[in-house]
């Protein structure tokens, strides 16, 4: 295997990654197991973090909500040196994404912009998380055709949303256009007419209102009846060419 991890990471080396990056400050709690690993910064430490994401979804909060609390004592040129080391420096990027989308803070955006410049996505599409669940499981089938933007960005299929905030459990993530669109197909197929509420419902409530009809307008097919909040939108009916015309 490439990049940073000598082989999938086992539980041991998980719980001393959670217990280096909670002496950095993330929300971790682990224990100091032997591991082969010796990180020579925080940015070497996310890095190899980034690479042991993809076997553990626990991670994803983690490194999220680390960013968003100290990414201002990193380093960006060092993480980008030890992100051009890993085998899917597009795992740290997702995180970035988020962060992105957690955040008004512009100059986070603007480093989250640096980090990210150059990197190409993965190519074929991969599954984000490795083994995560078994493909007929119920969870894989109700997430089946669903993709988060942050995760499309960067070349992989993942529905999972990092929570931004411990106490309150708040999460993070928007579908991306070609899920959204998949998702109004079906609520014109099954429900006959919906309403922009329903639609809110169906993404999570994960984009604004603008954006949602913004969705709804670009779809030919569907048309709106009636006016303001009370609108509800249906797939348009096919004209029908009256008997005897030519």
């Amino acid at each position: 295997m490439s990049g940073l991890l000598a082989h999938p990471p086992t539980e041991a080396e998980l719980e001393r990654l959670y217990h280096e990056l909670a002496a950095l400050g993330a929300p971790s709690v682990g224990r100091n197991r032997p591991w082969p690993y010796r990180p020579r910064s925080r940015e070497a430490l996310l890095a190899l973090a980034g690479e042991m994401l993809r076997y553990d979804p626990r991670l994803l909060s983690i490194l999220l909500q680390y960013l968003l609390g100290h990414w201002a004592t990193l380093h960006p040129l060092q993480l980008r040196i030890s992100m051009h080391q890993m085998r899917w420096p597009q795992a740290l990027l997702v995180v970035l994404e988020f962060a992105k989308t957690a955040t008004s803070d512009a100059e986070l955006r603007y480093m989250a912009d640096y980090l990210c410049a150059g990197f190409a996505r993965v190519d074929p599409a991969e599954r984000f998380f490795l083994d995560a669940e078994r493909p007929s499981s119920r969870m894989a089938q109700r997430a089946l055709g669903r993709n988060l933007q942050a995760y499309s960005r960067w070349g992989f299929v993942g529905h999972e949303k990092p929570i931004v905030d411990v106490t309150t459990k708040r999460t993070v993530g928007r579908y991306d256009a070609q899920t959204r669109l998949r998702i109004l197909s079906e609520l014109a197929a099954t429900t006959g007419a919906f309403s922009l509420a329903d639609y809110l419902a169906a993404v999570d409530h994960a984009i604004s209102r603008q954006q949602a009809l913004v969705d709804l307008r670009s779809i030919p097919n569907l048309e709106p009846t009636g006016r303001g909040r009370g609108a509800r939108w249906r797939a348009r009916k096919p004209r029908t060419t009256p008997r005897g015309a030519t």
